[in-house]
């Protein structure tokens, strides 16, 4: 799979630097190829996001998502398409009504 040419090297250092020393995050996932690839994707994904005023909640919300649909997708065509989706306002939301309000 090819990283899209906008995604620099110092992005991708910036976010391995957050994925490695993020406790949350599976060492086994981490160590995995294809999944690392995700989470870049889905790091991009929320700076993407942050920049167009979505709050931090839908942000987790839209990168869970595409973690679910990639599985036999490119993650950056998913991350692309779900940013897209955002930005034209496609996207449908669930209320949960155990979330806080």
């Amino acid at each position: 799979m090819k990283r899209p040419e906008f995604v620099s090297n110092e992005d991708v250092a910036r976010w391995s630097e957050a994925i490695n020393s993020d406790p949350n995050t599976p060492t086994l996932y981490a160590e995995q190829p294809l999944m690392r690839e995700l989470m870049y994707a889905g790091c991009w994904l929320g700076e993407q996001l942050k920049q167009e005023g979505c709050n931090d909640v839908l942000i987790v919300r839209i990168q869970y998502t595409v973690g679910q649909l990639f599985f036999g997708h490119d993650p950056w065509e998913v991350a692309q398409e779900m940013f897209m989706a955002y930005k034209n306002n496609q996207l449908e939301f669930e209320f949960d009504y155990n979330e806080d309000a």
